[in-house]
C-alpha cells in the first residue's frame, strides 16, 4: 500500500464526504428572487423567497389560472396585495388592499361578481368596522344603485349607518344583523316627509310622520297635525322592547 502522504488525491478525498441528500437540499433552499417555481398541484410563483418560503414581493397563480400579485410574508399573503379572477380569457379584480395571515385585514376593496361593491375595513376575510357598500350601482358614485355608509360587523351591517336609496329616500339609523334595528329616521324625499321611530329586524315598531320642511297651512298633500297622548312614554317603551330584543340575538 502507498504511503499517505499529505495531499496527494485519492479515491476517498475526490468522494464528497457529505451525504447526497444534504447537498441536493441546500442546493433546493431558496432565498431572494428566484425565476418561477412550479408546483405539482398547478400553481406556480415568481418573486422573492427567504427562509425556502414566499417572503417579500411575489406573484402566485393558481391551478384555476386565478392570481395574487402583492406582499408576502412566510409563505402567505401579508401586506398590500390584489387578488384577481380569470373569467373567459381575462382577469378581473375581485380584491384589493391590505391582507394579514393570508385574509384580508385592514383597508381593501371588494368587488363582486354581480357588480356590487366595499370599500373600507376588514377582519380575518370579513367586511367588519367602517365601510362603504355599493349595491347595483356604478361602483366609483353609486349612481342608479343602493348606497350604505355606515359600520359592519362579522360581515353584516351592523352599529350606526346610512342607506341611500335608488329613489332618492335616505335612512340613518341603527342596523343589526344587516338590518334596520333600533332608533332611526327614515326620508321620503319624493314626498317631503320623514318618519322618526323605532325598528325591529327591519319593521316598524312606533315613530311619528312629519314634514322634512313645514309647509305653510293649507298645502296639499300636507300632513294634518296628528299626535299620540304620552308620546314620550309610548316612544320609550319600544325603545327598551327593542334594545332587548336586540340583546337577546
Amino acid at each position: 500500500m502507498p504511503p499517505n502522504i499529505p495531499g496527494t488525491l485519492t479515491a476517498k478525498s475526490l468522494r464528497s464526504e457529505e451525504q447526497l441528500w444534504k447537498t441536493s437540499d441546500q442546493k433546493a433552499q431558496k432565498e431572494g428572487p428566484h425565476h418561477t417555481v412550479f408546483w405539482t398541484t398547478g400553481e406556480r410563483y415568481q418573486g422573492a423567497w427567504k427562509d425556502n418560503k414566499k417572503h417579500g414581493k411575489g406573484t402566485v397563480i393558481y391551478k384555476n389560472n386565478d392570481k395574487y400579485e402583492g406582499d408576502w410574508a412566510e409563505d402567505m399573503r401579508h401586506g398590500l396585495g390584489t387578488l384577481w379572477l380569470y373569467r373567459d380569457g381575462k382577469y378581473i379584480v375581485r380584491y384589493n388592499g391590505e391582507w394579514r395571515h393570508d385574509q384580508p385585514n385592514g383597508h381593501g376593496t371588494y368587488f363582486a361578481d354581480n357588480g356590487d361593491t366595499y370599500e373600507g375595513e376588514w377582519h380575518n376575510g370579513k367586511r367588519h368596522g367602517k365601510g362603504r357598500a355599493v349595491y347595483g350601482g356604478r361602483p366609483v358614485d353609486g349612481f342608479g344603485g343602493d348606497v350604505y355608509e355606515g359600520y359592519f360587523e362579522n360581515d353584516v351591517k351592523s352599529g350606526p349607518g346610512t342607506m341611500m336609496y335608488a329613489n332618492g329616500d335616505v335612512y340613518e339609523g341603527l342596523w343589526a344583523g344587516d338590518q334596520k334595528n333600533g332608533t332611526g329616521t327614515y326620508f321620503y324625499m319624493s314626498k317631503g316627509k320623514r318618519f322618526d321611530g323605532v325598528w325591529a329586524d327591519g319593521c316598524i315598531k312606533c315613530g311619528t310622520y312629519s314634514e322634512i320642511h313645514t309647509p305653510p297651512p293649507g298645502t296639499p298633500g300636507a300632513l294634518p297635525p296628528v299626535e299620540l297622548r304620552n308620546a314620550d312614554k309610548v316612544l320609550a317603551e319600544a325603545t327598551m322592547e327593542a334594545a332587548a330584543q336586540a340583546s337577546k340575538r
